[in-house]
């Protein structure tokens, strides 16, 4: 972490205009909830948090497995995101490209304009799993052109 950036609370919170909370509802799920501005001040926090995500999932990954719907998968919640710069993107990206290289399942959900558009604008939603309802977040259809 860079010295700008306060360490977060208990309660997942970062210093500024960013909240992240990750959950774990089963094993081979990381649900991480993203509220406030990801910027180049908070993406960094949220890198972090994803990878840790990612780590966790490809650990728990059962080798017996073969089934889509036991795939180790982390969803990133961008809901509740207010500002998403261009680093928000960057760090989407390589957490994709993580999750590429550690067998897991990686899908952002997201129906604001806000951080939609940002990843239409750049074709990153063809590369990304993007969104605007999971089981895991209670909601429960892809958007147009999203991977599936």
């Amino acid at each position: 972490m860079t010295s700008s950036m306060c360490p977060p609370d208990d309660h997942g919170t970062l210093a500024g205009d960013l909240t992240v909370v990750p959950t774990q509802p089963r094993p081979g799920l990381v649900l991480v909830r993203v509220l406030g501005e990801v910027d180049m001040l908070t993406a960094r926090y949220l890198s972090t948090v994803l990878h840790a995500a990612l780590d966790a999932v490809a650990d728990d990954r059962d080798p017996a497995s073969v089934a889509l719907a036991d795939e180790p998968s982390v969803v990133c919640d961008l809901e509740g995101v207010t500002f998403f710069g261009a680093t928000g993107l960057d760090t989407v990206a390589a957490a994709h490209e993580a999750a590429i290289a550690r067998g897991v399942r990686l899908v952002v959900v997201a129906s604001c304009r806000t951080v939609c558009r940002p990843f239409r604008l750049t074709a990153l939603d063809r590369r990304i799993t993007l969104t605007d309802t999971h089981p895991a977040v209670g909601r429960a259809s892809a958007l147009p052109g999203a991977e599936r």
